[in-house]
């Protein structure tokens, strides 16, 4: 401890006046292009605007030779090099989709149709340094053909932005998004999908409000979420398992998610849910985590932004359920 000493007055002075606002550029009153946004050569941006000049358009990622589980197959997918830096920013939409997708089995690239488009609201939850960065998650709407997504943005960040957007600049993009309005839209050609994709951010709240059981999202999820370390997270927990809500999230280090996974008996006591067999909280190594170790040099153990998943709640499945996805797949 500094204890009662000028220098730890100082300090908490300082740390006092530190008031860093993420998603200053929603601030403005419209997106920033690609070429803007990624300041990069344009051989190594993943475009989501492909009008643009040298803009590379991906395949429909059906049609591509193999299913996008890793890095390599997405740089692939994408046509771009590996100098790309891409993946330092692209962790983030695409941890979400592997939550989605791999972990959850919320939904599937080939489950869409020209004919049958899927609806998917998610809630992700704890929106910070995502919110400085939001248009590349446009890069779900790429992933998953004739889907037609809503994303719902939460968390103190989330709410400080909206509070700054409508005292300080009431004709921003921030200022002027709410629950029917997005923050930010995108739909993908036809030859990707025609997926589109609607970010919207609850302001009016620090904490994620409970649904009502007859309007829970198709999946909660959160990137770095530390469910051990805020109590905000209990009534989460809490309510994903009580009303079957698919939940899942990522972490930096893999004995921080089983410490987390430990506390969840005492999160559930008292409440109408119980806790599911250890094997059940599913813990995975992320193929989309941020390339690179964190930049902490007395963590020993590997620790890596969105480094690991694991899956808090998932729904079991029907056996009707089953049977209507194996007819949509293409198992020749």
């Amino acid at each position: 401890m500094l204890g009662n000493t000028p220098y730890a007055d100082q300090m908490l002075k300082m740390i006092k006046s530190f008031d860093h606002l993420d998603g200053k550029d929603i601030l403005k009153q419209k997106h920033l292009t690609d070429v803007e946004g990624w300041k990069l050569p344009p051989n190594l941006i993943p475009y989501r605007n492909f009008a643009a000049p040298n803009a590379k358009r991906p395949v429909l990622v059906t049609e591509f030779d193999e299913d996008i589980t890793d890095w390599d197959k997405w740089y692939r997918w994408r046509g771009l090099p590996k100098e790309s830096p891409a993946a330092l920013l692209m962790h983030f939409p695409m941890s979400t989709y592997q939550l989605l997708v791999h972990c959850l089995d919320v939904t599937d690239p080939k489950l869409g149709r020209p004919e049958k488009r899927i609806s998917l609201e998610v809630h992700i939850i704890g929106l910070e340094v995502e919110l400085n960065f939001l248009p590349i998650f446009a890069e779900l709407a790429l992933l998953l053909p004739y889907h037609d997504i809503k994303l719902v943005g939460f968390g103190s960040g989330v709410e400080k932005l909206i509070e700054e957007a409508k005292r300080n600049r009431p004709t921003s993009l921030a200022a002027n998004t709410n629950r029917n309005t997005p923050v930010f839209t995108y739909e993908a050609p036809d030859e990707c999908g025609s997926s589109t994709i609607a970010i919207h951010l609850h302001g009016s709240s620090k904490v994620w409000p409970r649904p009502l059981s007859s309007d829970t999202p198709d999946a909660v999820v959160a990137c770095n979420a530390g469910l051990g370390s805020y109590p905000e997270w209990t009534p989460v927990v809490q309510a994903a398992h009580e009303l079957d809500i698919p939940f899942g999230v990522t972490e930096y280090t893999e004995q921080s998610l089983e410490t987390q996974l430990s506390g969840f008996p005492r999160m559930l006591w008292g409440t109408s849910a119980t806790p599911k067999r250890v094997e059940e909280y599913k813990i995975d190594l992320n193929p989309f985590q941020m390339p690179g170790q964190r930049g902490i040099p007395m963590y020993k153990l590997p620790n890596v932004v969105n480094g690991f998943t694991m899956v808090v709640n998932k729904k079991a499945k029907s056996p009707a359920e089953l049977a209507a996805r194996l007819d949509k797949l293409d198992l020749d």
